[in-house]
């Protein structure tokens, strides 16, 4: 006979079954079958380049019929391995080292495959190959590069546009373009490096926060870093929100454990790839200043607005393209494109179907514009509340919830925006939210494969009574206060 304490063992292990490696090879084999299935259909179905140029793998013509639903059946059997890993992540069996192989596993297949879910990388590439010719992307659309798989690629809402984004992003774009040379899918693989340093700081990052905040860093990587929407948003798309929250993860990070400024200098670096990263830098630093004196509150404030002056002004004088990224023309830009999966461009399509039938004359465009600065308005002043009572809620949790906010709040809404704050909520209290995962497994199926919107037509009367249904879930019962205190469901 054994001794009692291998008998003990032995039993322990009859009653929980299979030990934690083998089952979570198992799920992560399940999530790379997945991952294979979008990548291969997607050489047919995805956002692939245009003016007939292929990637530089494909599958053949037949069986085309089958490719869409493969498709979404492979974004199925991924969830589920993805749902499985999360059990793992649950029973606090999920390591950082094991995630970094999910990573590996479900990512390199993203990495080498064609776009998926969008067409930004196209235009990451034609506003590098203006800025690559000398000519300034905030002044000059995509457009001037005349006829070729390029602009073919772009999406045709963005190649009149110029560029929304930083002067840090658009001069490393200028930078990839230089590196990459003029093959197409070099370029775009090449962007995709690029998105990966965001990823890498989010993986090294979401684990010390979330022990820092006394959350669990395996829920944080599998909510914030292994994803659906964040494999798809950060390394399929290959969207640059991925170089942004990666620098505010590392950034609040540094901020929380004790280096503010420090802290502050990543979140204002963050802010040159996208301006709404600048908000953390408003919480961390009001955060801090209620454990100080008065007179120790106004040098800490003092210090961080020099510094991300300085990180504004550095950036700007040395990439060369002038102020224009802070102007009412570059804000302005997200606002052209109108879809219906933004809450308040579907209510106020809603709004003028209903005033407008009964003789009431609004036009279209109008009630919508005015619907989005309501929107904008409200969300602007839930921010101001959550920084204002920062003293009984986390500083952490309260800064994903204002990124989460002013997304909603925004003129245009796009899945991979959400992951501002839901990368941030994973290192918190909120990171066992049932809701944040049905966001993290779903939210990308709001885009089809080639990056067209899904909700089209009528849809805006889905979004709008979804909105208002979850307005009125969050005010009933002041469900609000659990929201904000991390103890939703």
């Amino acid at each position: 006979m054994g001794s009692p304490a291998f008998v003990q063992e032995v039993q322990t292990a009859d009653r929980v079954g299979p030990s934690p490696a083998p089952a979570q090879a198992a799920w992560i084999a399940v999530g790379t079958l997945g991952a294979l299935g979008m990548v291969l259909t997607g050489t047919r179905i995805g956002s692939v380049p245009g003016a007939g140029y292929r990637w530089w793998f494909t599958v053949p013509d037949a069986g085309s019929s089958l490719l869409t639903p493969t498709f979404y059946l492979s974004i199925a059997v991924l969830v589920v391995g993805w749902l499985g890993v999360g059990r793992a992540a649950f029973a606090g069996q999920l390591t950082v080292r094991r995630a970094w192989m999910v990573l590996t596993a479900w990512g390199l297949p993203f990495l080498l495959g064609p776009p998926l879910f969008s067409r930004d990388l196209y235009s990451y590439v034609g506003q590098g190959l203006v800025a690559h010719r000398g000519l300034d992307p905030y002044a000059v659309a995509p457009s001037v590069l005349g006829p070729g798989p390029v602009l073919a690629s772009i999406a045709s809402v963005w190649r009149h546009t110029f560029s929304p984004y930083g002067p840090f992003f658009v001069a490393v774009s200028k930078g990839v373009v230089d590196v990459a040379g003029s093959s197409l899918v070099v370029e775009v693989l090449a962007f995709r490096a690029l998105e990966l340093i965001g990823v890498a700081l989010i993986m090294v990052s979401l684990p010390r926060l979330a022990r820092h905040l006394g959350a669990d860093p395996g829920i944080a990587l599998w909510l914030g870093a292994l994803s659906p929407l964040a494999l798809f948003g950060f390394i399929s798309s290959g969207h640059n929100d991925a170089l942004m929250v990666g620098l505010l993860v590392a950034g609040v990070t540094l901020a929380v454990t004790g280096r503010l400024m420090a802290g502050v200098a990543l979140c204002a670096a963050a802010a040159t790839v996208k301006l709404p990263a600048a908000a953390a830098i408003v919480f961390l630093v009001v955060d801090r200043c209620r454990y100080l004196a008065i007179d120790r509150r106004k040098v800490v404030i003092g210090q961080a607005i020099a510094l991300t002056a300085a990180v504004f002004i550095g950036v700007t004088l040395f990439c060369g393209y002038g102020w224009t990224w802070m102007g009412p023309g570059a804000l302005h830009v997200p606002t052209e494109l109108r879809i219906l999966a933004t809450p308040s461009v579907s209510v106020g399509n809603f709004l003028f179907h209903t005033l407008h039938p009964l003789g009431i004359p609004v036009a279209r465009s109008a009630t919508v514009t005015v619907i989005q600065y309501v929107c904008a308005l409200a969300a602007v002043a839930a921010c101001l509340w959550l920084l204002m009572t920062l003293r009984r809620h986390e500083v952490v949790r309260s800064t994903g919830l204002a990124l989460l906010l002013i997304v909603l709040g925004s003129p245009t809404v796009w899945p991979w925006y959400l992951l501002w704050g839901l990368v941030l909520l994973a290192a918190t209290s909120a990171q066992r939210s049932k809701a944040l995962a049905a966001v993290a497994a779903l939210a990308m199926l709001l885009v089809g494969p080639s990056g067209s919107p899904v909700l089209l037509g009528n849809s805006y009367i889905l979004v709008s009574l979804a909105t208002v249904a979850g307005i009125v879930w969050l005010i009933r019962g002041r469900r609000w206060q659990a929201v904000v205190s991390g103890h939703a469901a």
